[in-house]
């Protein structure tokens, strides 16, 4: 189903409902180079509802691509030269020294919680297990505490 509202000059591009995805409506605007799903504007290239938009009214997708997908502005972007960075040990000496915050950095060993544990933390499942010892449910040898 597709939808041009003339007024606007938007079309509404409904799309295919696959495996729980899809079905929803896009609205594609040519003239602003905008669709709702955000994907033209963010890469500069039309998204594949302007490209259905594109189709249906006769138009090229690639009069749409930004310039800068071009070949010319590729050459240019990469036409300087440029000096890779090589070993530390050759850099120049810096003006300042950089200090790292070790306020939130992990330190070595297990990790500790204070949080008590209970019924509502054991998954089902695992409330249904025996223990070994006892044979009554609700905790095992190893945690005796989970039913507590």
């Amino acid at each position: 189903m597709q939808q041009y509202n003339a007024a606007e000059r938007v079309f509404e591009i409904l799309t295919f409902a696959h495996e729980g995805k899809g079905g929803n409506i896009h609205k594609v605007s040519a003239e602003r180079k905008k669709c709702s799903c955000g994907k033209w504007r963010n890469y500069h290239m039309p998204c594949s509802h302007a490209i259905k938009f594109c189709d249906i009214r006769g138009i090229q997708p690639k009069t749409y691509v930004s310039k800068y997908y071009s070949c010319r502005y590729y050459k240019q972007t990469y036409s300087e030269n440029f000096l890779p960075l090589g070993d530390e040990i050759y850099w120049p000496p810096s003006p300042f020294s950089l200090i790292a915050n070790t306020e939130y950095e992990r330190t070595s060993g297990a990790q500790s919680t204070t949080r008590r544990r209970n019924k509502m933390d054991i998954a089902p499942t695992r409330m249904a297990r025996k223990c070994s010892t006892c044979k009554q449910t609700g905790h095992n040898k190893n945690r005796p505490y989970l039913n507590q």
